[in-house]
């Protein structure tokens, strides 16, 4: 038995690092998110009829790509985005809230050390509000907006930048409620997990396989200790 490589894989390997999507997986903003889609619409495109269904599908993808799919003109495109803005700040105070647990999870997650940050498909003024209703920046390290990258989620690059703005870290993971959270990780090369309080549903988030499923916001520190367990036990045998 090699204890020296146990306790290294122990002390060096260990999921030290967490990364959260924010709308959706921490705060539920996904009535006033939808509203404002169906704003924009009715503005821009007063003839088309959307169901719910399709309205989720614009959730989490970013604006310029879910209007894009319904115009060509640039312009127009932007004129959404706009008015998309416009009914979400003036209706955002009261339309949104933090998920159960998550406070709890977060202020303990900090306590003990972890690396934790954001990455949102959001412009950062868009989400910044409600983060920081809860006083979620007190116990944040890094905030990776729509501002800060060329290509977001499900491109690696906001993990990426994300990862690199901590000092140091040696094992993360990256936790969403949509597709593109989960593929963003995986392309990172790190670990991904859903979270099974997603509007779309959890056999949505099973489609692109993360690697695990969080019941609950608590459920994250069963999925620590199999990431640690898998380290352990894998260069145990070493």
């Amino acid at each position: 038995m090699n204890y020296v490589k146990m306790i290294l894989g122990d002390f060096m390997r260990k999921l030290d690092t967490i990364l959260f999507d924010l709308d959706g997986t921490l705060i539920n903003t996904n009535e006033i998110i939808i509203r404002s889609f169906e704003s924009s619409f009715k503005r821009h495109f007063p003839n088309l009829s959307l169901s719910r269904d399709t309205i989720l599908t614009f959730i989490g993808p970013t604006l310029q790509e879910t209007y894009s799919k319904y115009t060509n003109d640039p312009s127009i495109v932007l004129d959404m985005i706009d008015s998309y803005r416009e009914f979400y700040v003036e209706y955002e105070v009261g339309n949104f809230e933090i998920y159960p647990e998550v406070e709890e999870v977060i202020k303990d997650l900090s306590a003990k050390g972890y690396n934790l940050g954001i990455v949102t498909s959001k412009f950062k003024i868009a989400a910044w509000p409600s983060f920081t209703h809860y006083n979620l920046q007190e116990y944040f390290d890094v905030f990776i907006a729509l501002d800060d990258v060329k290509f977001p989620k499900p491109n690696k690059e906001p993990v990426l930048t994300a990862l690199s703005h901590f000092p140091t870290y040696n094992t993360a993971i990256m936790i969403g409620d949509n597709q593109g959270d989960i593929m963003s990780g995986k392309n990172a090369g790190i670990y991904s997990a859903g979270v099974e309080w997603c509007l779309k549903g959890k056999d949505h988030l099973l489609e692109v396989t993360p690697d695990f499923m969080l019941s609950s916001m608590k459920d994250i520190y069963r999925v620590i200790k199999e990431i640690n367990e898998e380290w352990y036990y894998g260069l145990h045998f070493l």
